[in-house]
């Protein structure tokens, strides 16, 4: 019976020291970077564990953590309608993260439990096909960027009423019909065919011109010369008047001269003096 007592009397104090360690285990725990935790006391967030060690009353208190780091979200193959009803095929990436400030309201308001299926993705959804609609097949293409801050924007508003803070975003993946793809092609084709026309009348127009040019530049160099050949037979014609016309013709009539008599004369037969016919045989 004394034995029995004395182990008894064992037991108890290892007993109350397990169950001490038992409610400081479960009193304690360790919050991690990029983490938040909410004490919940039956059912109610009561505050907000920062990083780092925190205690809380077992039985009574529960906590739940919560990521607020930044995260990454992949939407692929959402199908939207462009402005003139072309069927898109899109992939977006986001980054986002939920606000540490207001995570005992977020989780009174809308809870964490698969909240990226829940709330992000669709409004990523709901942001894609409103901005798509706004532009046509074409536009969504030469104006990604304006579509995508168009998108960013929508989507920034959106989960900002769920206290999400959308970091980035990305649109990947822009996919049309075949039957679009066709027709952007033959435009291109038709495009490209409509500049290489236009190049070559522009080259054909410079070539013009340019004869053009030359011909002008041709018909001004010989009225030039002609009026430069004019000016020198008025010239000339001046100087021999002044210096004795008569004389002048003379001198050039005997440069020109074959040695032959003349048989005719006409005119002021001036040079009968100096050069005598010859007796007719």
């Amino acid at each position: 019976m004394n034995a029995s007592l004395k182990d008894t009397g064992y037991l108890i104090p290892v007993a109350l020291a397990v169950i001490a360690l038992a409610v400081a285990f479960l009193s304690c725990g360790n919050i991690n970077a990029g983490e938040r935790g909410i004490i919940i006391r039956f059912g109610r967030p009561v505050r907000v564990v920062t990083p780092g060690l925190y205690a809380k009353i077992p039985f009574v208190e529960t906590i739940k953590t919560v990521n607020v780091r930044t995260e990454t979200v992949l939407t692929q193959g959402m199908n939207a309608s462009s402005k003139d009803l072309q069927e898109v095929s899109a992939s977006v990436t986001t980054q986002c993260h939920f606000d540490p400030e207001k995570v005992v309201e977020t989780y009174s308001k809308f809870g964490y439990d698969d909240f990226q299926r829940r709330i992000v993705i669709p409004a990523i959804f709901e942001s894609v096909k409103s901005a798509f609609s706004k532009f046509n097949a074409e536009e969504l293409i030469t104006k990604r960027e304006e579509v995508r801050a168009l998108i960013f924007d929508s989507l920034r508003d959106l989960l900002a009423s769920y206290n999400v803070t959308l970091d980035s975003l990305q649109i990947a993946d822009l996919n049309f019909s075949q039957r679009f793809n066709d027709a952007i092609e033959e435009k291109m084709i038709a495009e490209q065919e409509a500049l290489k026309a236009k190049n070559v009348l522009e080259r054909v127009k410079t070539e013009a011109q340019q004869q053009l040019e030359k011909a002008n530049a041709q018909a001004e160099a010989k009225v030039l010369l002609a009026k430069a050949e004019a000016e020198a037979i008025r010239l000339q014609t001046e100087v021999i008047k002044e210096n004795g016309g008569d004389q002048y013709l003379l001198l050039k009539a005997i440069e020109k001269w074959d040695g032959r008599t003349p048989t005719t004369l006409l005119g002021d037969a001036t040079l009968a003096p100096l050069l005598p016919l010859a007796p007719e045989r």
